[in-house]
């Protein structure tokens, strides 16, 4: 099962403030992981064809949160760096992320474990839960709140961000901003390409299911770099065209068809879900098609993602639409839907038999 923690995350100062919809596609992600969960445990996942399908591939939402992530946690250190300004400072970078994740999480955990809703492999099951370093155990990835492994796998980028920026900025400062923004790109490049060279060594090494090295790898931030990284990238982008009108132009000029991009989207979703022939709920196809489809989730997160950043508020529906105040709440509150919809399901699993 797949979740993701959509903690709230800070934005760096833009011209027009807060990306208007970007808590709209946050409760849009959110729920996708709700109603995945819902169809694993419901049954539907495994008894509708189509239906089952979709719901399988519904983990999409944590790709979508993930390049969120990329993109608002990055943009502060690359504007600081485009303006001449020290980078936000690792301590206080640090403390405010688990400030913000911890203590709610921790409520959940003990509340959740006190009913009974959930378990954990003994004392030392229960560390590692509370730590959130659960995923580094090969027995205890997936325990505790099941769903909180990528909570954990989002704590492992909040720590390796700050040095990541650093280097990055160490590599490409110097320069006109128009070579710094390509330098930092070509490091996003090669983020990727080590997060993917990562998963192909590890299940090289180590094969999945049958050895637990490689089957608890995948959960790792090396493992999920590339997606953090494509929201690096638009961040990257984003405050370039704050000080490029030519690359400002350019980006408004491709997302102005908003449309376009969701239907975009749309169509790989549906090809994800359909036509590569991938394995419903816990099991895993081979490595090098769960490639694929993580390359596929990464490219619909940037297609949702970078109309919002980039594309028109006043004339497109869509974007209206992602910025209303029932979805914009939904996405402020999306941090304790993720800690509590999986309770709220294995009570509605009891109360109505789902899955027996």
């Amino acid at each position: 099962m797949t979740a993701y923690a959509p903690a709230p995350t800070d934005s760096s100062a833009h011209p027009l403030g807060w990306f208007a919809g970007l808590n709209g596609l946050r409760a849009i992600a959110a729920f996708l992981i709700v109603f995945h969960h819902a169809g694993f445990s419901s049954g539907l996942t495994f008894r509708s064809d189509l239906g089952g399908l979709l719901l399988t591939r519904m983990d999409i939402g944590v790709s979508i949160f993930f390049v969120l992530s990329g993109f608002l946690l990055y943009r502060p250190f690359v504007t600081a760096q485009f303006e001449g300004r020290p980078a936000p400072a690792t301590g206080p970078f640090w403390i405010r992320r688990l400030v913000r994740i911890y203590p709610g999480y921790w409520v959940a955990l003990v509340i959740q474990l006190a009913l009974g809703v959930v378990t954990v492999l003994g004392f030392v099951g229960f560390l590692a839960s509370f730590g959130l370093v659960h995923v580094y155990h090969p027995s205890r990835a997936i325990s505790g709140l099941t769903q909180s492994w990528s909570l954990a796998t989002e704590l492992g980028f909040y720590l390796l961000l700050p040095w990541v920026a650093a280097a990055a900025r160490r590599f490409s400062e110097g320069r006109s901003i128009n070579r710094q923004a390509q330098r930092l790109l070509g490091v996003c490049v090669a983020l990727a390409l080590g997060s993917v060279v990562f998963r192909l060594l590890a299940a090289e090494v180590s094969p999945y299911p049958n050895n637990w090295w490689g089957n608890a790898s995948r959960l790792w931030v090396t493992s999920y770099f590339d997606v953090f990284a494509a929201g690096m990238a638009l961040a990257i982008v984003s405050a370039w065209a704050d000080h490029r009108r030519l690359v400002r132009d350019y980006m408004a000029n491709i997302a102005r068809r908003v449309w376009l991009w969701y239907a975009g989207a749309v169509v790989l979703f549906w090809f994800v879900s359909t036509q590569l022939r991938l394995e419903r709920g816990l099991f895993l196809a081979s490595p090098r098609l769960e490639l694929v489809r993580q390359t596929i989730y990464l490219l619909v997160g940037v297609a949702l993602v970078l109309p919002i950043v980039f594309g028109p508020h006043d004339r497109s529906l869509i974007l209206k639409t992602l910025s209303t105040r029932v979805l914009s709440y939904l996405g402020l509150v999306s941090y304790g839907i993720y800690l509590w919809h999986q309770a709220f399901l294995t009570w509605t699993h009891d109360l109505f038999g789902w899955g027996d």
